[in-house]
């Protein structure tokens, strides 16, 4: 059983992706539907920053004209690239460690796949301890199934073993219960 991976995870949605040159009044009607959409902000292929909702509602409320406004000036440029095949358990650790504004999922060669969202990050914890619930499972029944016939003297099969086999029964004297009497 292998543990999950980032890009196990729901990366494709949440997000929308912009050039650097976009001005904020293009993409507020999309975050009028999604207001928890992120918009990742681009520049050829690179990632450069992060706007929200939030950073828009805070820059307008400073003065600033969303007509005019672009999105590279207000983004957030705290952006994490994670591996999509780095595990959970790793993932989670860089993410808390680093704190970044947005985490981005890469590829082998640093190419942008998706997007690790918050509500992302609440439900890979979610599926990394029912993991760990899982294997440590799994190692209790290993052990004990291997203590099990490393105990057995005569080696039976794994199957009588699950089964609960039947040593102490003689298979030629069984009495099967009948209803009706042929005598």
């Amino acid at each position: 059983m292998q543990e999950p991976t980032i890009a196990d995870m729901s990366i494709m949605d949440e997000h929308i992706v912009v050039e650097s040159k976009t001005r904020i009044s293009s993409i507020c009607n999309n975050l009028s539907v999604n207001p928890g959409n992120a918009v990742l902000v681009k520049k050829g292929s690179e990632i450069l920053g992060v706007v929200t909702a939030k950073d828009i509602f805070r820059a307008m409320s400073e003065g600033a004209n969303a007509a005019k406004l672009r999105v590279d000036k207000i983004m957030r440029k705290e952006i994490l690239a994670i591996r999509g095949d780095t595990p959970l358990s790793k993932g989670l650790d860089k993410i808390s460690e680093s704190n970044p504004d947005a985490i981005i999922v890469v590829d082998e060669s640093d190419n942008f796949v998706g997007y690790f969202s918050l509500r992302d990050y609440r439900e890979s914890t979610r599926k990394l301890e029912a993991y760990q619930l899982m294997a440590a499972r799994l190692k209790r029944s290993k052990s004990a199934i291997t203590e099990k016939i490393e105990k057995e003297e005569s080696k039976s099969d794994l199957l009588n073993l699950l089964l609960g086999g039947n040593e102490d029964e003689d298979d030629d004297e069984v009495d099967v219960p009948s209803m009706i009497s042929l005598e």
